[in-house]
C-alpha cells in the first residue's frame, strides 16, 4: 500500500472510531460536509471548478481551482459561505426545539454554533485565517502577512492548550477535542511556515490566469538593494498584484528594473544569487 493511501484510510478509520463511540459525531460530520457544500456552491457561481472533496483526520476540504483568481471580496463571500451556512441551521434547529423539545435538535444547534464560530478563528487551516490574510493584505505585502498569520496561529493553539491543562487541573477533566484541535493547528502551521515562499511562486503562476479572466491586474512598485539575493526580493512580492523592482545602489541610484516574472525565470536558471551578479550576468 502507498503511502498517501495508508494515511488516508488511517484518516478515515479515525474518523469513523470517533463516530462509533459517539453518534452526534455522525452528524457533526454531516454539517462539517454542508459547510464544505456551502463554499462549493459560491465558488461555483463565481466560475470556480470543483475536483474533489477529501474527508480526514482534519476535517473536510473541498479541492477548488481558479478560487485566487476572484477578487478579495468575493473570496470573503466563498470563505464566509461556510459559516452563514452553519448560523442559519443553528438558528433554525433553535426555533424548532421551542416548540418541540428534542435534544437532537438543540446540540444540533451548538454543534453548528460551535463550527462557525470555530471556523472564523484566524488559525490554519481554519476560514478565518484566510480571511485573516485578505486584509492583512491591504496593509502588509505577502511575506509579513503570513508572519502575522502564523504567529497568530500559533497563539491559539497555545491557548488551546493552556485551557485544557487549566481545565484538568480544576475539573480532572480533559476536553480532547481542544487537544486534538490544538495539535491540527499547530500541524498545519508548521507546513504554512514551511512552504510559503513556494506559495508565493505559485500565486505568481495564478496572477496569469486572473489577469485572463479580469482582464486586467493592479501594479506594486517597489525599491530594493541590489546586494541581496533573490529569493529576498520573491518574499516582497504582493500576491494579488504585478510586481516591479526598481533596484538602487549604494547611492541610491537605479541600475536595473526587475519585474516579477524576469525574477521567477532568474531563480530558476541561476538559484539564489545576488542581485547584482544577476545584472552582471546578462549585461554579459
Amino acid at each position: 500500500m502507498k503511502k498517501d493511501t495508508k494515511k488516508i484510510v488511517a484518516e478515515i478509520t479515525l474518523i469513523l472510531l470517533a463516530c462509533i463511540r459517539n453518534n452526534m459525531l455522525l452528524f457533526a460530520l454531516l454539517w462539517v460536509l454542508l459547510h464544505e457544500v456551502a463554499h462549493m456552491f459560491i465558488a461555483l457561481k463565481y466560475g470556480c471548478k470543483f475536483h474533489k472533496l477529501e474527508i480526514h483526520i482534519f476535517g473536510v476540504k473541498a479541492e477548488l481551482s481558479e478560487i485566487d483568481s476572484l477578487k478579495d471580496n468575493e473570496k470573503i463571500i466563498v470563505y464566509l459561505a461556510g459559516v452563514m451556512l452553519n448560523i442559519i441551521i443553528a438558528v433554525l434547529f433553535y426555533l424548532f426545539y421551542l416548540n418541540y423539545t428534542w435534544e437532537f435538535l438543540i446540540t444540533s444547534a451548538k454543534l453548528n454554533i460551535g463550527l462557525a464560530f470555530f471556523n472564523l478563528l484566524p488559525a490554519y487551516p481554519l476560514d478565518g485565517s484566510r480571511i485573516f490574510e485578505i486584509i492583512l493584505s491591504k496593509k502588509y505585502i505577502f511575506k509579513k502577512s503570513q508572519k502575522i498569520i502564523i504567529c497568530t496561529s500559533y497563539i491559539i493553539a497555545m491557548v488551546f492548550i493552556l485551557t485544557d491543562i487549566y481545565i484538568y487541573f480544576w475539573f480532572k477533566k480533559i476536553n480532547i477535542s481542544m487537544l486534538i484541535a490544538a495539535l491540527i493547528i499547530f500541524y498545519i502551521t508548521q507546513i504554512e511556515r514551511k512552504t510559503y515562499m513556494y506559495i508565493t511562486m505559485g500565486n505568481i503562476i495564478k496572477k496569469r490566469k486572473r489577469l485572463l479572466k479580469n482582464k486586467y491586474i493592479e501594479n506594486k512598485t517597489i525599491s530594493v538593494y541590489y546586494n541581496q539575493g533573490l529569493v529576498n526580493v520573491l518574499s516582497l512580492v504582493d500576491r494579488n498584484k504585478f510586481n516591479t523592482f526598481y533596484v538602487l545602489d549604494d547611492d541610491m541610484h537605479l541600475i536595473y528594473i526587475l519585474n516579477e516574472d524576469e525574477l521567477i525565470e532568474a531563480l530558476k536558471a541561476y538559484g539564489n544569487i545576488l542581485i547584482y551578479e544577476y545584472i552582471e550576468m546578462i549585461n554579459k
